[in-house]
């Protein structure tokens, strides 16, 4: 599992990323999200029905080493990764449906992705998880420090917007040091997989962004947050399980690699984004219009 310097500073990252988000969309946008049944069913489909089939087909074609045939398919069955909420913020696109996304995403998977493992994949011994810590976790992380934004947010809205700002640049800082702090680890991890191991995980990725680009409507900025929301897996749940219940397996070793494309594959695309999106602010008008 993580190291302690690591864990504290994801821990100040989601409770800033979440507070941020507190501070700047209302709980009632993020309820009317999870009432539209059409966004939220295609947010489903991309990432319990498609995104597995897609792992079951990477495990066909490619030739794998055992460890990352196994972490494929964990990573293929757990949606909802904890860092995707700093990349859709980055875009331009809708806050509250990526709010709403990443909350249904990471319950859901706390609650189904053990099952489906259970189901679909032999034990090697009982997976008996904490599921009162990773119910805490969520509770601590996740729900107050957004309710608490909600709180600020209904009293003063200007100085939610100022406080807003402050806790966006504290999970920005957090995240970048997070990744600088765990990047000789996942480095490590990449250098023991082969090239098809490797290139496997990164079409997982890439793919996976593809479906969720696909699935995401006519709304540009939905498509945005589904692509990100679908291409970031539940890779410390993943960690968790492969340590519990494969412990032998080497599965974590590859799940820890694929933190490392995961992230960077996000990193990329959301520069690219903003790049676009400011050269297009930016584009003068032709004569005659504007």
């Amino acid at each position: 599992m993580l190291e302690p310097l690591p864990r504290i500073l994801t821990y100040v990252f989601l409770v800033s990323a979440m507070l941020s988000i507190g501070l700047t969309v209302s709980g009632s946008e993020i309820l009317g999200i999870m009432r539209d049944r059409r966004l939220m069913g295609r947010l489903l489909l991309a990432n319990f029905f498609l995104v597995p089939l897609l792992g079951y087909l990477l495990i066909l074609i490619f030739t794998l080493s055992p460890g990352t045939k196994l972490a494929l398919a964990l990573l293929a069955l757990a949606p909802g990764g904890l860092r995707a909420i700093q990349f859709t913020d980055k875009v331009k696109g809708n806050l509250a449906f990526a709010a709403a996304a990443f909350f249904v995403l990471s319950l859901l998977s706390i609650v189904f992705t053990p099952i489906l493992v259970k189901v679909l994949l032999p034990l090697q011994i009982g997976m008996n998880l904490p599921f009162l810590r990773v119910i805490l976790f969520v509770l601590v992380c996740l729900l107050i420090p957004l309710a608490v934004g909600f709180i600020i947010r209904g009293r003063s809205e200007k100085g939610a917007a100022a406080m807003g700002r402050v806790m966006l640049i504290v999970s920005n800082i957090s995240f970048v040091a997070t990744t600088l702090v765990t990047a000789a680890t996942n480095k490590e991890a990449m250098r023991s997989l082969g090239g098809q191991d490797v290139l496997a995980l990164l079409l997982l990725v890439v793919l996976s962004m593809v479906i969720g680009w696909w699935l995401g409507g006519p709304e540009r900025g939905n498509r945005r947050v589904l692509a990100i929301a679908t291409s970031m897996r539940n890779a410390g749940l993943c960690l968790l399980i492969s340590m519990r219940a494969f412990p032998e397996s080497g599965a974590d070793v590859t799940v820890i690699a694929f933190m490392g494309l995961m992230v960077t594959s996000n990193v990329l695309v959301t520069v690219y984004q903003v790049i676009r999106e400011r050269r297009r602010r930016q584009k003068p008008f032709p004569p005659g219009e504007g």
